[in-house]
């Protein structure tokens, strides 16, 4: 029989998720007495709690190696199916992060929805424990399982509100994610049969050896599974799904797909690249790497006509996805985790400006914002860097750095095509960016614009952007979270 153990602080963090997500499910059910907005209020106080447990965990374990679930392998090392270990931290903090301004931002808008509040903190916290198992995970049926863990909250979160778009929204993402599954599992059953393992490290060190006439099934089982992360990150072409879902949802709601569920799902990539499938010189890289420069030109295009924000945003998301692919298909960790703690940070501010804004303006348009600069300085500047930072403009620095550090990891693999096309599609950003930004400082046509911006939303998009600005002046801050 084979010996397993366990160090229980390496699942600490989503155990307490987990623990946390029944806790709020249960008190919603059984709360009796009281008002609606005091049981939203302890509910969100519970959920954030929770979270921030989370990251005080990873600040004092940072430089900790804590593996779990582990056996003693034939040969080589012992197979893990969770590690907490560098990389780990610098994922479940980005992903915690995300999962609290959103958190933030839901305090903000729930109380004016028809929107059951318990489901809603329960739906996030599953979420968020699936994306912390994903970057942490190490084999692949623990992956696959995680993946799900994330996604089926996602897609229920998005079909709360229960109207037509948010229904089929929410149905037009379920159906994408069972078809990812599915051919995500039958890459892995011909990983299974042609190495013997599932675990990652086992996978990677037999690849290399495995007879010449099964090496042309290993790279296609490969690329099924890296296919269906594909879906689940909407990397073009498996990205349909994604504006529509992002439209129909309650803002809060897009806001946690954009952040965490995105996140966890270059996480995932992240991990499988650099750890399994895919080892230094496969040619599954090379496919991600094509899958990068399709992704970033189509989202950056297809931003460029649209005229609503949220819709904009759902776009730029997937331009934003083909440039954290560049870095992650030659396996530079730093370089990966960097751009995507400076997205989450910057994009949960700017859906807390669209939230704002939507409230007083459903339609959502472009033209809504009109002025902002003007009628609301504080809201309409913090608007404009954080759009300036997805441009990577200066005095954005934090975006202009983590492209930077993309192109560095290009560069430096010596793909020389791919960053061409990385500079093409940084000038479209910035005619993306730069049409919203034109709005913002455009005189109104109309009275001017003015929005009531409860405590939360002040709380969150004030943190965004002052961590932006401390990001922007110590850009080296965002690489240290991988050491």
């Amino acid at each position: 029989m084979t010996m397993t153990w366990t160090d229980w602080q390496a699942i600490a963090v989503p155990l307490v998720l987990a623990l946390g997500a029944v806790t709020v499910l249960l008190a919603d059910a059984f709360w009796r007495t009281g008002s609606k907005q005091v049981r939203h209020t302890v509910i969100t106080l519970v959920t954030g709690a929770v979270i921030l447990f989370g990251l005080a965990f990873i600040a004092v374990q940072r430089n900790g190696l804590k593996p779990a679930f582990c056996r003693a392998a034939v040969e080589g090392p012992a197979q893990c199916s969770l590690v907490f270990e560098p990389l780990t931290v610098g994922l479940w903090a980005v992903l915690l992060i995300g999962g609290l301004g959103v958190v933030g931002l839901s305090a903000y808008r729930l109380l004016d929805a028809d929107i059951p509040v318990g489901e809603y903190h329960f739906l996030l916290l599953s979420a968020l424990t699936g994306a912390t198992v994903l970057a942490g995970a190490r084999d692949l049926a623990t992956m696959v399982i995680a993946l799900e863990v994330v996604s089926l909250p996602s897609f229920a979160m998005v079909a709360l509100r229960r109207d037509r778009r948010g229904s089929e929204g929410a149905l037009k993402a379920f159906l994408v994610s069972v078809l990812s599954t599915a051919v995500m599992l039958f890459g892995i059953s011909y990983l299974y049969g042609v190495t013997g393992s599932l675990y990652l490290q086992t996978i990677v060190t037999r690849l290399p050896g495995i007879d010449p006439d099964l090496r042309r099934v290993a790279f296609a089982a490969g690329l099924f599974v890296i296919v269906g992360f594909g879906f689940k990150i909407a990397a073009v072409p498996f990205h349909g799904w994604l504006p529509d879902t992002y439209a129909g949802a309650p803002v809060e709601v897009a806001a946690f797909l954009a952040v965490v569920s995105k996140s966890a799902g270059v996480a995932g990539l992240l991990v499988l690249v650099t750890f399994g499938v895919a080892p230094s010189g496969s040619s599954l890289r090379t496919v991600v790497c094509i899958l990068a420069a399709v992704t970033m030109t189509v989202g950056n295009l297809a931003a460029l006509r649209q005229v609503e924000a949220v819709r904009l945003l759902a776009w730029s998301s997937i331009g934003q996805v083909g440039f954290l692919l560049a870095p992650l298909a030659v396996g530079d960790a730093q370089a990966v985790v960097g751009y995507l703690a400076a997205y989450v940070v910057v994009t949960l501010g700017a859906f807390g400006a669209v939230a704002v804004v939507q409230r007083h303006r459903p339609a959502g348009l472009l033209t809504d914002y009109r002025g902002m600069v003007r009628s609301e300085p504080g809201l309409g500047t913090a608007l404009v860097f954080f759009l300036v930072i997805l441009a990577g403009l200066p005095p954005g620095l934090a975006g202009l750095f983590t492209k930077f550090a993309a192109f560095q990891a290009v560069l430096d693999a010596h793909i020389g095509w791919l960053a061409v096309v990385m500079a093409i599609n940084v000038m479209i950003g910035l005619a993306v960016y730069l049409r919203w930004i034109a709005e913002l400082f455009r005189l109104p046509a109309d009275d001017p614009f003015s929005v009531n911006i409860e405590n939360p939303a002040v709380a969150v998009i004030s943190t965004c952007a002052g961590a932006a600005v401390v990001l922007s002046i110590l850009p080296g801050a965002l690489f240290a979270l991988v050491t």
